[in-house]
């Protein structure tokens, strides 16, 4: 009888010391989750973030409610010289009869000029520009396509570069900027639903959100064009296709963003990220009041690691109209409103591109 108390209490004791070994492992695993944006410098801007993520928690705001809104050019991957779609788009009409690339070009000025007062992005012409050029095919069929061209390498493509914007040698797949990727996982480990908002093409995001952020495709809204069931197009596979046609369906930039955020979410996100004036409806939007919202800009302030432009808030360029207009309104806007913040890639990003892809280092401004 004794032989077997002293049997219990000797596994009573090893079962605890099992349990605090577990517990401590648990625990070590349960570290907050800021630990892991180990590509973000220990700023204020990073603080920032932990603080409304832990304030959020702290409030009890349910999971569902929980949701969070990215940009993803200039936000989630890189934009210069030109929108990867742009490259995109070009090498498509590189394959075309010339005639063919000049019927085209005015069919998409004619889209553009269809939008009428409202200034359109330079990534809305971009989307613009691809209807004409990619229509006819079906939905897998272009996801297909621009999933191939994200291997090329960015440099292989040059048409019309700006001198400023050195390119890299790597495929654009690779150029994803680590921390705000990091932001991403942060907030889903921490009970957030990430949603990508692009100005982009739907189609062209799908085609490597879930690669590259680990974003399903189902969680990313972007500018669409109409497509149509054909039962008799089965390249997508048994039971029919959809089929891309030539009219515009959602244009999800500036104003078009909030629209596509209900239309998609069906709620009101606490958490925006972007970093230029087609993302300044959004973070509008987004923006319930200090405490209730977080707005996350970007800003390109980095020439060496990657680049520079739209850095100096009130800094203003002349459009296609003749008028003078802000840099980055959403940036100028950023400067007085305290939940609004700034994260510079030179000061609060360690490591933009992991690996660092090589490139010719440009000149800094």
């Amino acid at each position: 009888m004794n032989f077997l108390n002293i049997n219990r209490k000797t596994i009573s004791f090893f079962l605890s010391v099992l349990l605090s070994i577990f517990c401590i492992g648990g625990t070590l695993g349960c570290l907050p989750a800021y630990a892991a944006l180990e590509s973000w410098n220990e700023t204020p801007q990073k603080q920032a973030i932990i603080d409304f993520v832990d304030k959020v928690i702290a409030d009890g705001v349910p999971v569902k409610d929980r949701i969070a809104v990215f940009d993803n050019d200039g936000t989630l991957w890189s934009e210069r010289p030109h929108y990867f779609q742009e490259d995109f788009i070009t090498t498509r009409l590189d394959k075309l009869p010339e005639t063919r690339v000049s019927r085209l070009i005015k069919k998409t000025q004619k889209r553009i000029d269809k939008t009428g007062g409202h200034p359109i992005s330079e990534e809305g012409k971009t989307f613009l520009s691809e209807i004409p050029v990619v229509s006819g095919i079906t939905t897998g069929e272009y996801k297909s396509l621009a999933r191939s061209f994200l291997d090329t390498i960015h440099s292989s493509v040059t048409s019309n570069d700006d001198g400023d914007y050195q390119r890299f040698d790597t495929a654009y797949i690779n150029l994803t900027y680590k921390p705000v990727i990091e932001l991403v996982n942060y907030l889903k480990d921490n009970g957030f639903k990430v949603y990508i908002c692009s100005g982009g093409g739907i189609y062209f995001v799908r085609s490597f959100s879930d690669e590259a952020y680990d974003i399903p495709s189902e969680e990313v809204i972007g500018s669409a064009i109409k497509t149509a069931y054909v039962e008799s197009n089965t390249t997508d596979g048994p039971g029919g296709s959809l089929v891309r046609q030539s009219e515009l369906a959602h244009y999800d930039d500036q104003e078009g963003k909030p629209v596509g955020i209900e239309l998609f979410i069906g709620k009101r996100p606490l958490i925006a990220v972007g970093n230029s004036s087609g993302d300044f409806e959004m973070f509008k939007y987004t923006d319930a009041g200090v405490g209730n919202s977080l707005i996350v800009l970007v800003n390109h302030d980095d020439c060496e690691r990657e680049y520079k432009y739209n850095d100096v808030p009130g800094s203003t360029h002349i459009d296609d109209d003749g008028l003078e207009v802000p840099d980055n309104e959403s940036l100028d806007y950023a400067q007085n409103h305290e939940n609004w913040i700034v994260a510079s890639m030179k000061d609060d990003f360690n490591t933009i591109f992991d690996p660092i892809p090589a490139r010719t280092p440009p000149i800094c401004n």
